[in-house]
């Protein structure tokens, strides 16, 4: 048996996680497009935005499978930075990396419900940046929990009209 080249395995990593990310993601759009109901009167439903989602990553998949399919096996020079963005996952093991991120899902669900959605958003973006993903930048990691709960509280909640929830504990916003 013959050993693989690093463009052989990073185009194999790719066509499998390529092929389960289409699958998981046809599933995802069929079951939104079937349980999650329509909406009532004119405007956004409550389908819509799980449905795009499920849209775009069938298309964003299907890209990842139709580029390794067809790459040419040249690889990528990554330039070395004198000082990294973020500490490298490589030598996390799958299951650990699972594990953390429906971890991190679960508190978000908690916190939501008694912090908020302001909180309990700017907390778990801050610990999946730090913790999980492990960028080193503070200013990097408060500017981006601060900005996507921001930006995220003004579409969906103000300009969407949907539910936010408060929280039990603190209630902003």
């Amino acid at each position: 048996m013959s050993r693989l080249s690093p463009e052989q395995r990073e185009k194999r990593r790719d066509l499998i996680f390529g092929s389960l990310l289409l699958a998981f993601s046809v599933v995802w759009t069929g079951t939104v497009y079937f349980t999650v109901p329509v909406g009532r009167g004119v405007g956004v439903g409550p389908q819509a935005f799980p449905l795009y989602l499920g849209a775009s990553l069938i298309g964003l998949s299907a890209l990842l499978l139709l580029n390794a399919w067809f790459a040419k096996g040249q690889a990528m020079d990554v330039p070395d930075d004198e000082e990294p963005d973020m500490v490298p996952i490589a030598g996390w093991p799958l299951a650990r990396l699972i594990v953390s991120v429906c971890l991190v899902i679960m508190a978000y669900g908690y916190l939501m419900q008694s912090a908020g959605f302001v909180i309990a958003t700017m907390l778990v973006v801050a610990f999946t940046l730090w913790v999980v993903v492990g960028v080193r930048r503070p200013v990097l990691v408060v500017g981006m929990s601060v900005g996507i709960t921001a930006v995220s509280w003004l579409v969906f909640g103000q300009i969407l009209g949907a539910y936010i929830p408060r929280g039990t504990w603190i209630s902003l916003f």
